[in-house]
């Protein structure tokens, strides 16, 4: 190595010598927001301070996410060997080099530590985006230089609320207007098949046809002509997305009752909320596991639990029957939480944010944090 002594989280090295760091024989290319630097000795990530998605640089204070695209060599060279190698391993890493992560300040270039890689995106042999474990953590104090936060524009307000219970359908309308933008992609008309669909799913398609993450991310709502007959004589028109469970509904009803059935198990239960309550539910929680940022918690004492759903609106329904029949959902401007009962005495706790300033309050609360992107 280059530098005469170890390098130090927070150490501050002029550009040259940072990127000395690589060794000889070093290829640069120009990520969005990075430098990038590979040498026989190791690979040098130089980012900017920022606050936005889809830019290279540190995420949160255990993660730092790398854009590309970078070619096969610098891939391999960063990695070690591209997927479909049989030597190749997120998790083993050989033959990868050293990875040093820095932000440019103005004083110079701020060692964050060393990088670990955890995944990576790849198409075509070209490696599209990596995300880096940053080792060790991150101070607060750090993270607020590295990645300053800046405010939103605007959030997504709770007006949607007034309706949720008189009309869901309409609730469902504005909170998904406020929450999931329209995209350029089309997925055209949601037409009848085999039997009819049911005025709140016909509205919920009408929304999803220019917003197809509305359809699912972590559980799916399924196009008519994929439905199925199920248990009962009910239709099958949703399930998880590792096929565990599906859910139902009587074709016979305006609002349908909505079943949840328990491929494992066998069990079939009702969902405390009609068709057009379910699919505000089912909308909520999806947007919350699609958005950019996070806070997680699994393992919550009730008092915990009560202190980080202090400042939030709970949602006035009974209990979301996935995963266990406790899932709880809370409300604030710009934020989605859900609550889930994991024990006796103990709850894990999630939220999301459309904006990462919005997380900022839920990080002085001193609860225990397994991700905080705040």
């Amino acid at each position: 190595m280059l530098h005469d002594v170890p390098l130090s989280p927070t150490d501050i090295l002029p550009v040259d010598a940072a990127m000395r760091l690589a060794g000889d024989d070093r290829d640069t290319c120009e990520a969005e927001g990075a430098s990038v630097v590979v040498g026989n000795d190791a690979m040098v990530i130089i980012t900017d301070p920022q606050d936005s998605i889809g830019i290279s640089g540190v995420w949160n204070s255990r993660r730092f996410r790398l854009h590309g695209p970078f070619v096969e060599d610098a891939a391999v060279r960063s990695v070690g060997h591209l997927p479909g190698s049989p030597h190749w391993s997120w998790a083993t890493e050989r033959g990868a080099r050293q990875i040093h992560l820095f932000a440019r300040l103005p004083e110079g270039c701020f060692y964050l530590g060393a990088g670990k890689p955890v995944q990576g995106e790849y198409r075509d042999g070209v490696m599209l985006s990596a995300e880096l474990a940053i080792d060790p953590e991150l101070t607060g104090e750090v993270l607020a230089r590295v990645r300053p936060v800046r405010e939103p524009d605007a959030l997504p307000e709770l007006a949607w609320l007034a309706n949720i219970k008189d009309d869901p359908t309409a609730a469902l309308q504005d909170f998904v207007s406020g929450w999931i933008p329209e995209t350029a992609e089309d997925l055209g008309d949601f037409l009848p098949h085999q039997w009819d669909i049911p005025a709140p799913l016909a509205g919920f398609f009408r929304l999803a046809r220019k917003r197809p993450v509305l359809l699912g991310r972590q559980n799916f709502i399924t196009r008519p002509d994929e439905w199925a007959e199920g248990e009962r004589g009910l239709v099958a028109f949703g399930h998880e997305n590792q096929g565990s469970f599906d859910w139902l509904f009587d074709p016979a009803q305006a609002d349908p009752d909505v079943w949840f059935h328990d491929l494992d198990g066998e069990r079939l239960s009702r969902e405390h909320e009609p068709m057009s309550g379910f699919l505000l539910q089912f909308s909520l929680f999806e947007a919350m596991v699609s958005a950019h940022y996070f806070a997680y918690s699994p393992k919550l004492s009730a008092e915990q639990t009560a202190k980080v759903t202090a400042a939030l609106t709970p949602m006035p329904w009974k209990p979301w029957r996935w995963p266990n029949d406790s899932q709880r959902f809370f409300v604030a401007p710009g934020l989605i939480a859900a609550v889930t009962q994991e024990g006796n005495e103990t709850f894990s706790f999630q939220a999301a944010a459309f904006h990462r300033s919005v997380l900022r309050p839920l990080g002085e609360l001193g609860v225990p944090w397994r991700r905080f992107d705040g």
